[in-house]
């Protein structure tokens, strides 16, 4: 099981020179929204990581050298004698991988790597690794006392990946190949797309390794297992009783397996987690299957070309990491690198893609997470835009096709379904299920009208193309004339930030409105419209003069909340896309007296998101501060790195939280995250 060099002992880029970050949680394997499984403790072996969601997931590692052995992953009581834990001298987390480094008893240091090949990619004629359902975890060893050791590595997952109640039966099974060795657990009644919870009750969770003689695997109780590896005995037979309850006596899929240490060299091997959904999505009633299957036969054929071409996919990956973190670091340093690290598998984990109802092209869909477990929320992919289109504009585009054949009436359910509404649609349902009326949905006009027109001028500029859009102008003329007849004011309308509260007559709000006009005469532009674009755009060109005369307060010093409260402010992330769409609507003066404005609001972790609390949240504030100048930009990304490496509240970084106290005010591991990005569509 020895394998190239390609995982140095020291597997970190260009962050070498970064300063000690320590992640509030650190992303080990994000496949999916189910599928998020994180450590949210100083350490690996503090305790067994955590679903996104907070429930255990009981997965444990342990290594022995020459016989003595430490656990890498769980608690002390892994076994029924409690094991010592190692030294860990480094954690990393770069966008697609998470490396852990260990000294073994002064001997042996130990790299454990958690690798998703989570970078997205456009061109769909060849299979994408992102698309692959799996996590690579490699385990690299290397001498440090010019002597060979004899090292052996334990791995073991329960099956509470693969249910949402540990009272469930699952039922565990194996298989095998010339070339690998397969685990998988999985509930035994498969009640297919049951549940909205934020768990899964349905698919199997596997775990694979090449086979090889020095391979050992066991279906049993984690203590059994535990135990036998913990006193270097062989792991036990699989139990008699492979179908049972979750929690009775924790049936764990156990691996173990040796590395032939020597000194000047680098043994490696991997072990591959990876889950089948089966199915993915139910769109009004057509069940939609994960897209890999549009690839693969089943998930053993996935299994075995993920193991087989692990070293290209590993060093793809790698190389994506070096050139990402290199680009990010050359815009805003190196902690703003390490933000945009530990951010990057957060916002693509909430993603997963399938074929569309027809079978014709793929469609990609973003969860709600944390806050409703809603499909596709509008609101949502527009504060996480920036993440997409600067690494995959293509996969944001395909993000909006199932919300626009909603909203253009060709999903092919029944006309209960039919949505007539004149302004864009919030979200599609409850993650897994598309079915949500127009009458059911949380009305947010300006917003989401807003969000979609400059999402998709923002997509059409970064491709040059628009023609895709045919089937949809007619729609896109209706929300766009919906947010004319809004504005200037659009009144008693619920903004995305509604956690806050109603904010009638918002100004942050019609200004979004303003800018997605602008976008839509973009769009009209690129059309061949002319005629169209400059009517948009002169309408446009008037509401900021409104906005500018009537939103300023008293003092001159900044704009209002809203239109009728002095005395008030609020940051005016929406102003972004005038700059990102170079639609010139407002004055570089609004902007720079805005930013100097919020700086006198500034606290220990960053500006609040409005005068009303001492909360902010990280996506809009680095969408306003993208605006500032560099020395601005860099202070609030200091800010915002103190807050993620202090913050109390141990959690998958939250983007609402106390400027004051650093801890997490709601939400969490949410994808609108990836609104970090945004300095870099202006770099």
């Amino acid at each position: 099981m020895l394998l190239s060099a390609l995982f140095l002992v020291s597997f970190l880029p260009s962050a070498l020179s970064a300063p000690s970050f320590r992640p509030p949680c650190a992303p080990l394997s994000l496949i999916s929204p189910y599928q998020s499984v994180w450590s949210c403790s100083d350490a690996l072996f503090h305790s067994f990581p955590n679903h996104w969601s907070n429930p255990t997931v009981g997965m444990s590692i342990m290594a022995a050298v020459d016989s003595k052995v430490v656990r890498i992953m769980g608690p002390p009581n892994l076994s029924k004698t409690d094991l010592p834990a190692p030294v860990q001298t480094s954690l990393e987390v770069l966008p697609t991988s998470t490396n852990y480094v260990f000294a073994l008893f002064d001997s042996v240091q130990l790299n454990v790597t958690w690798t998703t090949p989570a970078h997205a990619l456009d061109d769909d004629s060849v299979l994408n690794s992102k698309d692959l359902p799996v996590t690579y975890l490699t385990f690299s060893a290397t001498s440090t006392d010019t002597s060979a050791h004899d090292v052996k590595i334990y791995f073991d997952t329960t099956a509470e990946t693969a249910v949402n109640d540990v009272s469930t039966e699952v039922s565990m099974s194996r298989s095998s190949t010339a070339s690998t060795t397969t685990l998988s657990v999985g509930s035994s009644t498969q009640e297919t797309l049951s549940s909205n919870s934020d768990l899964i009750s349905w698919g199997y969770q596997y775990v694979s390794v090449p086979t090889s003689p020095d391979v050992q695997t066991s279906l049993s109780g984690d203590v059994a297992a535990r135990t036998a590896f913990a006193e270097t005995q062989t792991l036990p037979s699989d139990d008699e009783t492979l179908t049972r309850a979750c929690n009775d006596d924790w049936p764990v899929l156990a691996i173990s397996f040796g590395l032939d240490v020597s000194p000047g060299s680098v043994a490696s091997s991997q072990v591959l987690v990876s889950y089948d959904e089966v199915d993915t999505m139910d769109y009004f009633g057509k069940i939609l299957q994960p897209f890999w299957k549009s690839k693969f036969e089943d998930i053993f054929e996935v299994i075995d070309f993920a193991l087989s071409n692990s070293e290209s996919i590993l060093s793809s990956s790698q190389a994506y990491d070096t050139s990402h973190i290199s680009e990010i670091e050359a815009v805003g340093g190196s902690k703003y690198g390490q933000l945009l690290s530990l951010v990057h598998r957060q916002v693509t984990g909430a993603i997963t893609k399938t074929l569309s109802p027809d079978g014709s092209e793929p469609w990609v869909w973003m969860k709600e997470i944390s806050s409703d477990g809603d499909i596709s929320t509008v609101d949502v992919i527009y504060p996480a835009a920036p993440y997409f289109l600067y690494t995959s504009p293509e996969t944001l585009r395909r993000m909006f096709l199932p919300l626009l054949t909603y909203a253009a009436n060709a999903t092919g359910a029944d006309e209960t379904f039919d949505y007539d509404l004149p302004w864009a649609p919030h979200h599609l349902g409850v993650w897994p299920t598309c079915d949500i009326l127009a009458n059911q949905q949380e009305q947010m006009p300006v917003e989401e009208s807003g969000n979609f027109l400059v999402m998709i001028a923002a997509v059409a500029q970064a491709q040059g193309d628009v023609s895709y859009l045919t089937p949809y102008w007619d729609i896109l003329s209706t929300w766009a004339d919906y947010n004319v007849a809004s504005l200037p004011d659009p009144g008693e309308q619920l903004c995305t930030d509604d956690f806050e509260g109603p904010s009638p007559h918002n100004v942050n709000l019609a200004a979004k409105g303003i800018v997605g006009l602008g976008a839509y005469s973009a769009l009209l532009q690129m059309k061949g419209d002319e005629e169209g674009a400059e009517r948009y755009m002169k309408i446009a060109r008037e509401l900021v003069g409104n906005w500018t005369s009537s939103g300023t307060d008293v003092d001159g010093t900044h704009t209002r909340l809203q239109y009728d409260l002095d005395d008030t402010w609020s940051m005016k992330y929406n102003l972004l896309f005038d700059r990102v769409l170079d639609l010139n609507l407002f004055p570089d003066d609004v902007v720079e007296k805005e930013l100097e404005y919020y700086d006198g609001k500034s606290n220990a972790y960053g500006v609040p998101l409005d005068s009303r609390a001492d909360f902010s949240k990280s996506d809009w504030l680095m969408w306003a501060y993208a605006m500032g100048s560099q020395e601005q930009f860099d202070a609030q990304v200091e800010a915002l790195w103190d807050f993620a490496n202090e913050t109390p509240s141990r959690v998958p970084l939250t983007d609402w939280y106390n400027t004051k106290t650093g801890e997490q005010q709601g939400f969490q591991a949410r994808p609108v995250q990836g609104g970090m990005y945004a300095r870099m569509l202006l770099k």
